[in-house]
């Protein structure tokens, strides 16, 4: 028996942190995790975090985390307020699409989001706040008209390679090291992986996209050549981390590939959710092996989203295992 859906008439303050959406924020957190890690293993600082002794976080490297994540959350609301529309007829994300949170308090919180941790970042030096203002920028353009990257074929793809993959990552590179050459070489397989991950998540998508107008790269080269596509990147990845011995993409790309490749033999919607769901979680693991603390953040921020989801909406939140 399916549970009866309850939308509130009226915001709660909690409302306002979990329209952040912070499940989202586990891919941000991971490549911050993993690009700081990366920069501390270039300048020979860099350990397994259950060496408590020769690895702790910064006060710097926090800061970082806390600003940045506040940042990338303002583009999750920006993202809610554009497709509010889309939310009400697919009935979902109700905060918004259900008018329990009024959309201007909305749009007050994303411009806090956007500008509180912008001004902040200029206290960290110019680095930081360079890459975090291209990810903002980057994040307007991938959710608003008329640029909407998210809704172009190819574009979708750079953008989030580059942004997860390249920029994300680079700004947990640059805590612990320059931003130099080896800093963007060593960002290369996380673009890749990033970039073959998500190009598996428009299969599913395909048909709703495609009626909705929007040519994502699924829409346009269709489920199978999409498939190979992500495929050889995350073959790429892996030929990548091995030049560069990055063995934490390396192992995390050795252990999706299968997934991937049975997504391609089979030709499936069951097979093409594993590839990414399966396969995405690999650098999660990785991260949290590295930072075992990271360890309670994702337990954290699970149990608090089945809680919301269970008290505010009567729902049981959605699991990853679900392949209808």
């Amino acid at each position: 028996m399916e549970d009866v859906v309850r939308i509130p008439k009226r915001s709660k303050p909690v409302d306002y942190l979990f329209l952040i959406r912070p499940t989202l924020l586990v891919p941000v957190w991971t490549l911050l995790l993993i690009g700081h890690y990366r920069g501390l293993s270039y300048i020979g600082q860099g350990s397994y975090g259950w060496d408590l002794e020769r690895f702790s976080f910064s006060v710097q490297f926090i800061y970082v985390f806390l600003l940045y994540s506040a940042l990338m959350g303002g583009v999750y609301v920006l993202n809610q307020i554009v497709d509010r529309e889309t939310d009400k007829r697919n009935e979902k994300l109700f905060l918004l699409s259900a008018g329990i949170v009024p959309l201007w308090l909305a749009a007050l919180e994303m411009l806090l989001l956007f500008l509180v941790p912008l001004f902040l970042s200029v206290l960290l030096g110019g680095r930081i706040f360079l890459l975090m203002l291209i990810s903002l920028v980057m994040g307007v353009l991938y959710s608003t008209p008329p640029f909407r990257m998210k809704g172009r074929p190819v574009a979708d793809l750079l953008f989030n390679a580059l942004g997860y993959g390249m920029v994300n990552f680079l700004v947990g590179w640059v805590v612990a090291g320059s931003l130099s050459k080896a800093a963007f070489a060593h960002a290369i397989p996380y673009c890749l992986a990033v970039g073959g991950v998500f190009v598996n998540t428009t299969i599913p998508d395909i048909k709703g996209d495609r009626a909705d107008g929007a040519i994502t790269t699924g829409v346009l080269l269709g489920e199978v050549r999409t498939a190979y596509l992500g495929l050889v990147l995350i073959l790429l990845a892996g030929l990548a981390s091995l030049f560069l011995k990055d063995m934490v993409c390396l192992i995390a790309a050795s252990v999706a590939v299968p997934f991937f490749v049975l997504a391609v033999v089979k030709r499936n919607r069951r097979w093409y959710l594993r590839s990414f769901r399966i396969g995405a979680p690999t650098l999660v693991v990785a991260a949290a092996i590295l930072f075992p603390y990271y360890v309670l953040l994702l337990l954290f921020t699970l149990f608090s989203m089945k809680v919301y989801y269970r008290k505010r909406f009567n729902l049981a939140y959605p699991s990853i295992v679900d392949e209808r």
